[in-house]
């Protein structure tokens, strides 16, 4: 369990526009607010990665996929039900709003609504959508702990390494698996 302090710098540097790293499901992840357009890029620079590329966007409850998703179809409720929560990442159209960086251009937006009980601590928290990336340097190993992020950023710690997995991603319109 996240003490009230760790919590409280986790969202201030969140709310100031800073990279953040906190523990995901398998690795750690750097995180950012999704709408903040100068956090997004300065994640696109700390990762070293395309911008086309986009983030998954991790939400607490499923309320906030109001927030990101252009609406959702009986199929993609069927999907919501079968995998979530957990460490399932679902695509789904886009709203129009959203920061190009985010997306990476496309009309599809990445979601997961995480089960570990540390993650929907923090996800509660801060209270909105939150991006999550791995926390390295694109095409290099992910950290799974706190002391092997790279980047000089408040981490949320977590007691016990965490596992290395990733999300299976999932294609709300072909409910094909991209990864697993």
């Amino acid at each position: 369990m996240l003490n009230k302090c760790e919590l409280n710098t986790f969202v201030e540097n969140l709310e100031a526009g800073e990279v953040v790293a906190a523990p995901a499901e398998g690795v750690y992840g750097y995180c950012v607010d999704p709408f903040n357009e100068k956090a997004l890029q300065k994640l696109v620079k700390l990762k070293g990665r395309t911008p086309s590329k986009g983030f998954i966007t991790l939400i607490s409850n499923i309320e906030q996929l109001a927030e990101l998703t252009s609406g959702l179809s009986k199929s993609d409720c069927a999907l919501i039900r079968e995998y979530w929560p957990g460490q399932v990442t679902l695509i789904f159209p886009a709203a129009n709003n959203l920061p190009h960086l985010l997306t990476g251009g496309e009309k599809t937006i990445a979601v997961r609504l995480p089960q570990k009980d540390y993650m929907q601590e923090y996800l509660h928290r801060w209270g909105r959508p939150l991006v999550s990336t791995s926390a390295n340097i694109s095409g290099e190993a992910p950290a799974t702990r706190a002391a092997e992020v790279l980047a000089d950023i408040y981490i949320l710690p977590n007691p016990s390494p965490l596992d290395g997995s990733t999300s299976v991603l999932v294609d709300s319109k072909t409910k094909k698996k991209l990864r697993s």
